[in-house]
């Protein structure tokens, strides 16, 4: 190959990979823009006032400043009764989850246990058959765990695809460690806990992300097991106040009603105010967490 074919095919080469940069910068653009537009919009809504929400005037920015919205979802003792109730459910769900599903994945890691094939049968059966609602409802009635923290924590504290996704961290880690731990005397369960988790801090992180967001977002469990209305998580008060606009008087009061009514409030203001309200404390939480997520992903993708 001459010096000039090989300039021109260098050039190709890097012309094409500049064009294919650029495409993938504008298609990633467009997604956050996708993305971000609803999210700007709820949070200009409800801080805008009802004459331009009516007009439909209000884009990714506030239209005249109007913080009553704000001024009714956060002046009810129900919504930081329901803050604590949901953040007991998370923190609770939370341990639980991660706890019981390391021990799990562990067990199924280790070479020597021999029922680790069938138990990871049985696991998997989980993830293509389910029981229903119905059954599930009838379930936690027998077992008297209406209306009780249990109800929304226990169900769904194991998942099987996420013993897997342990277990196969777990076997990642060098075999050499535990033989060399249990030479020096210690059990399955200090090394676990001792050398194991210690050394799984990105996944545990990545999954205590994902249990926190499930058990924070969900709200149709507490719809079927929780009839408590003190003991609602704050997905309900949210529920009620989107879909049903006639609660706001049950929830928030007169003075909710009455803002309505004389029109200095928009029911757009409440309900989107409560969304933001509610979403805030996620918006919080993940900087903390977000580097070791970022290396729970990249290993987990790598790991098999």
């Amino acid at each position: 190959m001459s010096q000039k074919s090989a300039f021109r095919r260098k050039n190709r080469i890097r012309i094409g990979g500049v064009t294919f940069d650029a495409v993938l910068i504008l298609l990633l653009l467009i997604f956050c823009v996708i993305i971000l537009y609803p999210f700007l919009n709820v949070i200009a809504v409800s801080l805008s006032s009802s004459r331009m929400i009516t007009r439909g005037a209000v884009g990714i920015l506030p239209r005249e400043l109007n913080v009553k919205g704000y001024e009714i979802v956060f002046s009810q003792p129900a919504i930081y009764t329901a803050y604590l109730w949901t953040l007991w459910y998370c923190v609770l769900f939370t341990v639980l989850n991660v706890s019981l599903t390391a021990c799990l994945g562990y067990a199924l890691s280790v070479q020597e246990f021999k029922l680790r094939g069938f138990f990871s049968l049985i696991l998997l059966i989980t993830m293509f058959f389910n029981g229903g609602t119905i059954p599930s409802y009838l379930n936690i009635r027998n077992l008297g765990l209406m209306n009780t923290t249990w109800a929304l924590v226990l169900p769904t504290c194991v998942s099987a695809w996420n013993v897997f996704m342990y277990r196969s961290f777990f076997k990642g880690i060098s075999h050499e460690i535990r033989e060399a731990a249990l030479i020096d005397g210690a059990g399955e369960f200090r090394i676990l806990v001792s050398i194991i988790l210690p050394l799984s801090k990105a996944l545990i992180a990545s999954f205590s992300l994902f249990a926190i967001v499930g058990m924070w977002n969900s709200y149709f469990s507490a719809l079927l097991y929780i009839k408590d209305a003190s003991r609602q998580p704050i997905q309900m008060i949210l529920r009620s106040i989107v879909f049903t606009t006639n609660a706001m008087g049950s929830t928030f009061g007169s003075d909710a009603n009455v803002m309505l009514t004389n029109g200095s409030v928009n029911p757009l203001n409440v309900q989107y105010a409560c969304l933001v309200a509610t979403i805030a404390p996620l918006l919080l939480i993940y900087p903390f967490i977000q580097k070791y997520f970022e290396q729970g992903m990249q290993v987990g993708a790598v790991k098999g």
